[in-house]
C-alpha cells in the first residue's frame, strides 16, 4: 500500500464525518468537496460467503492490474479474471465473486472516468501498512472479503503535523481509537492528490493481525 501525507496545503479545514448507508448510491457524494471518505454498509451475499468459504488456502501476495482510462467490458473482465488467476484462482469457479468484482471495478471508474485505474488483490497475514497514512492517489476503493476491514481516523482524531513529521502512531492519534470498516462493506477514499482543494486526504492503516492467525483478502482500486 502507498503511503504519503497529505500536502502542507490542505491544512486547516476538517471535512465532516464519513457518509455511511446501507444503499451503494452513497459512495457517489465522495463527489462532496468537503468530504474525504463514504462507506457502503453491505452485508455479503450469502452465495458470494459460500464460494469464499470455499476457497483454498491462499499464500501472502499481492496481484495488481492496470486499466487505461475509457476501458471497456471485455477490458475489465480480462483485469479481473487475472487477478484471480495470479491467485491460482479460476474465475468460472467463483462466478458470484467475479460478478461482484466487476461490479465494484464498474461503480468506481463511473467516479473516476478519466484516470487510469490500478486493480489490486492481495491476501495479507501481517500488519501490512500499519502506520497511519495517507494515499498518493486520487480516490481509492477497498473492500475486505475476509478478515477485518481497514482502520480510519476522523479528521479530528489526526495531529496533522505529526502525520507529515512521520511520527509513529501514538503521536497522529490525538484521542480515542481508529474507526474500521466491517468484512464486506465498500470504502472509498480520497488521497494526497485529488483535484480539490478542501478535502483532507483520509488517514488509515491496515489493521493489526499479526500473531492472530488471521489472513485478510483485500481488494483495491486506485485512481
Amino acid at each position: 500500500m502507498q503511503t504519503h501525507t497529505q500536502h502542507p496545503a490542505h491544512q486547516g479545514t476538517i471535512p465532516p464525518g464519513p457518509r455511511r448507508a446501507r444503499e451503494p448510491a452513497a459512495l457517489t457524494e465522495i463527489q462532496d468537496p468537503a468530504r474525504n471518505l463514504t462507506l457502503w454498509r453491505r452485508t455479503l451475499d450469502p452465495d458470494l460467503v459460500a464460494e469464499l468459504v470455499r476457497l483454498p488456502r491462499l499464500p501472502a501476495q499481492a496481484t495488481r492490474h492496470r486499466l487505461a482510462p475509457g476501458a471497456g467490458w471485455d477490458a475489465r473482465r480480462r483485469a479481473v479474471v487475472t487477478l484471480l488467476a495470479d491467485h491460482g484462482l479460476d474465475a468460472l469457479d467463483l462466478p458470484v465473486w467475479t460478478a461482484d468484482l466487476l461490479d465494484l471495478l464498474d461503480r468506481f471508474l463511473r467516479l473516476a472516468p478519466d484516470w487510469p485505474a490500478e486493480l489490486r488483490l492481495e491476501v495479507v497475514s501481517d500488519d501490512a501498512c500499519r502506520r497511519f497514512h495517507v494515499d498518493r492517489t486520487r480516490l481509492r476503493l477497498v473492500c475486505t472479503y475476509r478478515g477485518p476491514g481497514t482502520e480510519w481516523l476522523d479528521d479530528g482524531q489526526v495531529d496533522r503535523e505529526a502525520l507529515m513529521n512521520h511520527l509513529p502512531n501514538e503521536s497522529i492519534l490525538r484521542h480515542g481509537h481508529p474507526k474500521r470498516m466491517e468484512t464486506g462493506w465498500v470504502g472509498l477514499m480520497k488521497g494526497a492528490i485529488y483535484p480539490d482543494d478542501r478535502a483532507l486526504g483520509l488517514v488509515h492503516r491496515s489493521p493489526p493481525i499479526a500473531d492472530t492467525g488471521e489472513t485478510r483478502i483485500l481488494f483495491c482500486l486506485d485512481a
